[in-house]
């Protein structure tokens, strides 16, 4: 599978490219990265400002490492659009081994 991901960067589009599978290390940055959004969540009071700070520091140093070091983390934070945000967290789900529930057969009701 191809993971491909568009950040713009100097004011253009750039497309980024990593055609093996997720490894040992995305899976363990995927589950830091998930250890501290739940934190993030747990916390009485919600998330605050500097969840949200981390959250996204984590999110562009996660596709930094997964996409190995073809752009900075600063070039996520200040080029990552909403698609490219989806593609980050599709890359982290797969690095988790989640399953595509939508591609898979629906049992027929009766």
């Amino acid at each position: 599978m191809t993971y491909k991901l568009e950040l713009v960067i100097d004011h253009e589009k750039q497309e980024f490219s990593r055609n093996n599978p997720p490894m040992l290390k995305d899976m363990t940055q995927a589950l830091i990265l998930q250890r501290h959004q739940l934190e993030m969540y747990s916390d009485e009071g919600g998330p605050s400002d500097e969840h949200y700070k981390r959250n996204e520091k984590d999110l562009a140093e996660f596709a930094v490492k997964f996409w190995n070091g073809q752009f900075k983390t600063e070039q996520v934070v200040n080029g990552c659009t909403l698609a490219s945000l989806d593609e980050i967290n599709n890359a982290i789900g797969d690095s988790l081994g989640k399953k595509d529930t939508d591609s898979e057969e629906k049992p027929e009701k009766k």
